[in-house]
């Protein structure tokens, strides 16, 4: 075993578990944008949007665990991890690469994704993002064998596979790929990689079968109370306000109104 499933759970947990600031910030995006979680024309109220927010906050912290794990198991196999951080290309946007390493004395990068089921115009910059990282990465190590990969880790969706084959054919380099799954650890001679990552997934999902995404009670939670408490005053007083958008919205959210009660003493005796 290369990685422990405690230390796999260790990682994870880190990644995904709620910081201080979560509810804050979701507090925060719902008083910006108030149209977006209520509305007589959303079939699903406040709190079901809520939910649907976290979700997908969580799917992208999973994105990143990902990303940080394969580093990690590169790193244990005795590979030359390097910056990831590319500086910026030429319009001054900065550029960083998912995996980049060295062994063998041949340089390989990797820009990973967990589905292929991006829409036309997504997978059109996904790819034009990956010749411009394989130009970059080709000037900045102008002595090294490159390899440069796409990689979508969920080999359940293949959605643009034939797009992305047809414009890796067109540059006549073929050292640049597109993998799918365990794919790219049978290029690399690695499967036990793919294999331990299966297998970690696989036991976190049977001991989290029960698992459910739930958010705090706005209404009523500690941690809504606090998070209320720490606005700023015009975020506050927009919350506060008599526009028919806002009223709507603590119709939903704040039912009872005791958690702005709460907050709109504590914040007078701040």
């Amino acid at each position: 075993m290369l990685l422990s499933y405690e230390s796999f759970i260790e990682m994870l947990n880190r990644r995904i578990e709620s910081d201080g600031d979560e509810n804050y910030n979701l507090l925060v995006n719902v008083i910006k944008n108030p149209a977006r979680y209520s509305g007589l024309f959303r079939l699903s109220n406040a709190k079901s949007k809520l939910i649907q927010n976290v979700t997908q906050s969580k799917e992208i912290k999973l994105g990143d665990f990902l990303e940080e794990l394969v580093t990690h198991y590169f790193s244990i196999l005795g590979y030359q991890n390097l910056d990831k951080n590319l500086g910026y290309d030429e319009n001054g946007d900065n550029l960083n690469v998912d995996q980049i390493f060295i062994n063998n004395n041949a340089l390989f990068f990797i820009e990973q994704k967990i589905r292929d089921d991006h829409d036309s115009t997504k997978k059109r910059g996904q790819y034009q993002n990956f010749i411009k990282k394989v130009n970059r990465i080709t000037t900045l190590y102008p002595q090294m064998e490159v390899y440069g990969s796409m990689w979508f880790i969920d080999p359940s969706l293949t959605k643009n596979r034939n797009y992305y084959l047809q414009e890796l054919r067109s540059e006549g380099n073929d050292n640049l790929r597109l993998f799918y799954g365990e794919e790219l650890f049978t290029y690399l001679s690695i499967p036990e990689v793919w294999n331990e990552l299966v297998d970690h997934l696989t036991t976190r999902r049977q001991n989290n079968s029960q698992e459910v995404i739930e958010i705090p009670d706005f209404d009523t939670s500690d941690e809504i109370f606090e998070a209320l408490v720490r606005l700023p005053n015009n975020l506050w007083n927009k919350l506060n306000t008599n526009n028919d958008t806002y009223k709507l919205l603590r119709a939903e959210l704040f039912p009872q109104g005791v958690n702005l009660q709460r907050a709109k003493i504590a914040r007078r005796s701040r």
